[in-house]
């Protein structure tokens, strides 16, 4: 019944709908069914008379024999030893003595002896008591420790070990008959192999449907799917469709309830901070003894063991449910990033999900989002996001006399932001945030046309094979909620349209969006600000984290992962702008720019610079604000009195320490982008972007069309890179322009030859469709930072470049990409070459 539900009439994937109410995920979690089967087997006449499950014709036999065969295999399989061969760690043995020696320290337990007051001889007491502690089998008395100066990714096992792994798993669990006999035998499992470590290698966020791991199979003599009494006769059409649909089944039971559960068991999957979309596996005790360390520091630094008879009585006071910590490598590191968009079981009914803790907190976020409409100068330097940087800094330019006089950079980073807040002061402080006593919220929907043809020469964009696809864009659906003043009565339009006011974020939303569709909801709901201020103390200061089987109290800083998070961050550090930062807002003669935790100051004065980073780098303790001399940085000499020791909150000696500076006629970096140090031109930093592996960046598409894919992925890659503040040139000078038009372009391409590469020779474009594409590119590129609507949304934006120039731009950049590769794309570049000099010719 586990294997092949739909023969049984069970809740299946094939025929069954999932219901949002018991499960978050796309398909229903099959792991355990005991319930569903006992319900089942309750009104099976043969199971009340007999005591045994009536088994479907076609099963009976040798599908029978087959699947005791894979219960008897999986109770002889030796996994452990498996997962010893295949995937050898540090752990398991000292053969290879040099590799170990680099990644570990040996650490003697006397080292670990407790001084006479009780503590450690180094560190905190807990710490270096419950620091890295995985002990080796064979040296029971030696304890290991991670190199610090190793990445935590390096220990992760291969993914060519874990598929190879995997692989003999099956081979050892599932009986051969079920692939056929002979050279169809030989062809399956080859097929099935190539599948499972397709299977391992994709990237975060890649998907492999069933349609296309089915793909390859041969199932037409496979003697188990037969009916009983075949003799060997021609198949109708229905017979092979049934035994297609068995034999489905067992496909998506070996991926869903083997292969899945095995690498979950076996490893931590998880992906990087500095990898993007790359996947790594760890080895469960690997990953103990690389974690261990970081989660006993967050426990000893930030989080307090609730009691286990306060559990009980707390979680049944409470609104808000609990939220789970997991650990992210991040070089030698370990980040930790807690989820409160995760529902959990309702307190009345196991069965059904309860809202998420960030859901509960939805009108806590949509209030703040009016309140920034209604008093943005609450949030001082606050920039919501990057573009916001472009903003600033065209109307900071504006305000400074010509020719622009010598400007003066400081760039400073808060030390782990959310985690040093002081939740009483940020509390004190967010009651006089809002201006209302109650609030309305209502709820509307925002339908959004799917993606179409940029070039307006055609929608039809063709497969692999030439031919036109006539898929049609699917449009998106979004349900959002807006809150307004409580006397708020007018009608929808109106309130969209938003003239009278100007402060709805719904209207402000309805300006900057095209190809949207509006429509309105009966939903809405009514708030009193003396209760969403009692939920924010709640959630601020008894924020609950499940670490394990224990739960735990956040007694420090604020809760990451909030969807409240980045406004509690930016009001209490606007807060601290207006109290320690007030001599910048003296006159115009300086921008302070501050994302998240981020702080940048440009100014004409050199003294109000130099007064800005010694007081960022004396620290704000009230604030609970440290700032690091290492990760700040400047356009000029400067030297702060920064703090020595080890950050334990005792009375630290000051030392001068000079802040790191730009090179000379560099441009300075910030959240991404460069800004010139004369004329506050703004570049991409494409340098972090050449740091990464570019096929750790993409998103592969495996499924029907991939020629249609193949297009729209290429155009994103440029889209996402066709922000305003790059190609203004009221702002920036056009050469500027040009050189970051180049640079995107050159990504783009490089982007599109590493998809084409990853796509496999089967499913790899056709050189008319990669010739298509960047025209269309080329096209479109013109068209997306020279349109109309760009420059309504975006007053006094100019895109002064011409459509030749872009498309030589562009087809400059494909050639010099393509052009290193060119035994696979002679016919590519040679097209290439031609439009360049047929657009050199024109330019003449």
């Amino acid at each position: 019944m586990y294997l092949f539900p739909r023969q049984f009439g069970l809740h299946n994937v094939f025929t069954s709908t999932v219901d949002p109410k018991t499960t978050v995920q796309k398909f229903q979690d099959y792991t355990i069914r005991d319930e569903e089967i006992a319900s089942h087997l309750r009104s099976d006449r043969k199971f009340i008379e007999q005591g045994l499950p009536k088994i479907p014709k076609r099963l009976r036999g040798a599908g029978q024999d087959l699947v005791r065969r894979l219960q008897i295999q999986h109770r002889r399989c030796s996994y452990f030893e498996l997962i010893r061969h295949y995937c050898p760690s540090i752990l398991d043995s000292l053969r290879d003595r040099s590799r170990r020696n680099k990644l570990l320290t040996s650490v003697p337990k006397t080292a670990q002896s407790q001084a006479p007051d009780g503590k450690s001889s180094k560190g905190s007491p807990s710490t270096a008591r419950r620091a890295t502690q995985t002990q080796n089998r064979t040296q029971g008395s030696r304890v290991f420790q991670i190199d610090p100066s190793i990445p935590i990714v390096d220990l992760a096992a291969p993914v060519a070990h874990v598929s190879a792994f995997l692989q003999a798993a099956l081979s050892k669990l599932i009986p051969d008959a079920f692939f056929g006999e002979g050279n169809e035998l030989i062809h399956n499992k080859e097929l099935l192999a190539k599948k499972m470590h397709h299977f391992i290698s994709l990237r975060r966020f890649e998907t492999m449907s069933l349609h296309e791991l089915s793909q390859g199979f041969k199932t037409s003599n496979l003697q188990w799917l037969q009916l009983p009494g075949y003799n060997g006769q021609k198949h109708s059409q229905q017979e092979a469709l049934k035994q297609l649909e068995i034999f489905h089944e067992l496909l998506y039971y070996i991926f869903d309830s083997l292969v899945i559960p095995l690498a979950r068991n076996t490893f931590y999957v998880t992906e990087s901070n500095n990898h993007r979309y790359q996947v790594f596996y760890f080895r469960q005790d690997v990953w103990k003894m690389v974690s261990e360390r970081a989660m006993c520091a967050i426990k000893d630094g930030m989080l307090e063991e609730l009691k286990v008879g306060d559990i009980q009585r707390t979680i049944d006071s409470r609104r808000l449910g609990f939220s789970q910590i997991r650990l992210l490598p991040k070089g030698a590191a370990l980040r930790s990033i807690t989820n409160l968009r995760r529902r959990f079981p309702s307190k009345h009914n196991n069965k059904i999900l309860g809202p998420s803790i960030n859901t509960i907190l939805a009108p806590i976020h949509n209030v703040l989002k009016l309140e920034k409409h209604l008093n943005p100068s609450n949030l001082g330097a606050t920039l919501f996001s990057v573009g916001d940087i472009y903003k600033r800094l065209k109307e900071f330019r504006s305000q400074l006399p010509t020719p622009l006089p010598r400007l003066y950079f400081v760039k400073a980073d808060v030390q782990s932001a959310f985690d040093t807040i002081p939740q009483e002061a940020v509390l004190k402080l967010m009651t006089a945030i809002p201006s209302q006593a109650n609030y309305k919220v209502f709820k509307h929907a925002e339908v959004r046309a799917g993606e179409r043809s940029l070039t307006g020469t055609s929608t039809a964009i063709h497969d692999d094979n030439g031919t036109a696809a006539k898929t049609p864009p699917k449009p998106s659906r979004r349900w959002n909620w807006t809150a307004y003043p409580s006397d708020e009565s007018r009608p929808f339009l109106q309130r969209l349209d938003g003239h009278s006011s100007g402060h709805s974020s719904v209207a402000a939303a309805a300006r900057q969006r095209k190809n949207t569709v509006f429509v309105n909801s009966a939903a809405q709901s009514r708030h009193d600000t003396r209760g969403l201020l009692r939920l924010l103390a709640e959630h601020v200061t008894d924020n609950h984290i499940k670490v394990g089987k224990k739960l735990y109290r956040q007694r420090r800083g604020i809760p990451q992962g909030s969807v409240l998070s980045s406004y509690l961050c930016n009001y209490f550090y606007a807060d601290l702008e207006a109290k320690h930062l007030g001599f910048l807002r003296e006159d115009s003669s300086s921008v302070l720019l501050r994302l998240i935790d981020d702080f940048l100051l440009i100014t004409t004065d050199k003294r109000k610079a130099q007064r800005f980073a010694a007081v960022l780098h004396r620290g704000v303790p009230e604030y609970g604000v440290q700032v690091s001399s290492k990760k700040s940085l400047a356009n000029f000499a400067v030297s702060v009195a920064a703090r020595s020791g080890d950050g334990d909150g005792q009375q630290q000696q000051q030392q001068p320490v000079q802040i790191a500076t730009v090179d000379s006629g560099a441009d300075f970096p910030y959240c991404g982008v460069l800004i010139n140090c004369r004329t506050l031109a703004v570049r991409k930093d494409v340098q972090r972007d050449q740091q990464i592996d570019v096929f750790n960046t993409l998103t592969v598409e495996h499924s029907r069309a991939p020629g249609q894919n193949f297009e729209r992925k290429v155009l994103h890659t440029f889209k996402i890179q066709s922000h305003l503040m790059f190609y203004d040139t009221s702002h920036n000078s056009r050469a500027t322009v040009f050189k970051t038009l180049r640079a995107a372009f050159r990504q783009t391409a490089l982007k599109m030859w590493a998809y084409m590469r990853a796509l496999g020779r089967a499913s790899r474009p056709r050189p008319d469709v990669v010739k298509l594409t960047i025209m269309r590119t080329a096209e479109a590129s013109y068209l997306i930072l020279t349109n109309r609507f760009r420059k309504l949304k975006n007053q006094g934006y100019e895109c002064d470049i011409r459509k030749s120039q872009v498309a030589r731009l562009a087809y400059e950049a494909f050639e010099e990409i393509l052009s290193t590769k060119q035994t696979q794309h002679v016919e590519v570049v040679s097209w290439l070459r031609g439009q360049i000099a047929k657009c050199n010719d024109s330019s003449v």
